[in-house]
C-alpha cells in the first residue's frame, strides 16, 4: 500500500520536475548568472535528490533500442531503425516498475532518395 502511495505522489511530482527542466534549459544567457536562477537550480537539484532517495530512476532512452515496456513512441523520423532518435518527455521508474514511460521519437530507417 505504501509503495502505491509513493508511486502516486511521484507521478504527481513529475510534471513539476519537467517544468523545472524546461525552465532551466531555456534560460536566457543574460539571466544565467542571477542569484534567483541559481536558487531555481538548487530547488531542481533538491527535487532530483528526493526522487533518487525514494528509488526513482530516469529511464535511459536517447540512442537506445526502442523498448515498448519503457518507451512510448509518439513519432517516427529518419534515423537508425528501431532506435530512439529524440526524447520528447523523460520517463521514470520506481524500482523495476515504470511510473511513466519515456515519450520518444523512433527512427524508421534512413530516408531513401
Amino acid at each position: 500500500m505504501a509503495r502505491f502511495a509513493s508511486a502516486a505522489l511521484i507521478i504527481n511530482l513529475l510534471p513539476l520536475i519537467d517544468d523545472l527542466d524546461r525552465a532551466l534549459h531555456n534560460i536566457d544567457a543574460h539571466l544565467a548568472g542571477l542569484t534567483w536562477v541559481d536558487g531555481i537550480r538548487l530547488i531542481h537539484r533538491k527535487f532530483q535528490a528526493i526522487l533518487e532517495m525514494t528509488g526513482v530512476e530516469e529511464i535511459a532512452a536517447d540512442g537506445e533500442t526502442f523498448d515498448p515496456s519503457m518507451h512510448e513512441a509518439v513519432s517516427q523520423g529518419p534515423g537508425e531503425e528501431n532506435k530512439v532518435i529524440a526524447v520528447v518527455q523523460k520517463g521514470y521508474k520506481l524500482g523495476d516498475r515504470v511510473v511513466r514511460p519515456a515519450m520518444v521519437v523512433v527512427g524508421q530507417g534512413e530516408a531513401t532518395p
